[in-house]
């Protein structure tokens, strides 16, 4: 059973500042919720970005660029209040910046939280970053931005499914077993994550106990897990492993954040 593969760009830095907003905002702006944190969103809660080769409040993102990356549209007439400036482009027309950097969409996205302008000088305007548990990070893999360890060695999770009954035997996913269901020749190949004894629980994040005490980190009620099967930081190769008996099986996945 494959999943379907989603690309999200580039992740190397996702946020630009990460400092939060003044008391005043823009009429129509606003911020949104992400896998990564609260970032700036625009009227249709749709994310914001800055451009790191915008230098001293001016856009160079100009010409085709600006069809693609479309500059955040300030009134002709609007002033300037606290973090919040006005630049003029080089068309004449007027663009919202904050912290001094112009603001701009991607036609890219699709719907709210979606980060797919992130990469290369584009940043996300990240607000209050989501809490992340120290020793993982997020970086781009096949399946795209996917968690991982510091080093890079992919992680991943065991997702329950049945089969309907129907004569196209759709697979739908349960919750993901135990940590305990791992055990015999399945924790010969994938080694759980173990959290600090006193790892906290915070945003997406809680821990789960093990047979043996010890805690294992878990995304969204996930226990999360290295695969034997990696040689190397990146490689993916625990993605679709899969039990199936009768019509209720487990499938391993790469923990990606468009879960």
């Amino acid at each position: 059973m494959k999943r379907g593969v989603v690309f999200l760009g580039a992740l190397a830095t996702l946020v630009g500042g990460g400092a939060a907003a003044d008391d005043f905002m823009p009429a129509g702006l606003g911020t949104q919720k992400t896998v990564y944190g609260d970032v700036l969103a625009d009227a249709r809660k749709m994310t914001l970005y800055e451009f790191d080769q915008d230098k001293n409040g001016k856009s160079a993102c100009t010409g085709p660029c600006a069809d693609v990356r479309v500059p955040l549209a300030a009134p002709r007439i609007g002033r300037s209040v606290g973090d919040w400036t006005i630049v003029t482009r080089d068309d004449g027309s007027k663009q919202w910046a904050f912290k001094g950097k112009p603001l701009y969409g991607f036609t890219g996205d699709h719907a709210p939280s979606d980060l797919n302008g992130v990469g290369g000088d584009w940043k996300a305007v990240m607000i209050a970053p989501a809490f992340m548990p120290a020793g993982i990070a997020i970086k781009t893999t096949d399946y795209g931005p996917t968690f991982t360890t510091a080093d890079g060695r992919t992680l991943y999770m065991e997702i329950s499914f049945f089969y309907n009954a129907g004569a196209n035997g759709t697979p739908r996913h349960q919750a993901s077993p135990s940590p305990s269901a791992c055990a015999g020749e399945c924790a010969e190949h994938w080694t759980p994550l173990i959290a600090p004894a006193d790892a906290k629980a915070a945003g997406d994040w809680t821990t789960v106990a093990r047979d043996d005490g010890k805690p294992q980190w878990a995304w969204k009620g996930h226990p999360l897990f290295l695969y034997g099967g990696d040689a190397k930081p990146g490689d993916t190769h625990g993605e679709g492993h899969w039990t199936l008996i009768g019509n209720v099986g487990t499938h391993w996945e790469v923990a990606n954040i468009v879960l």
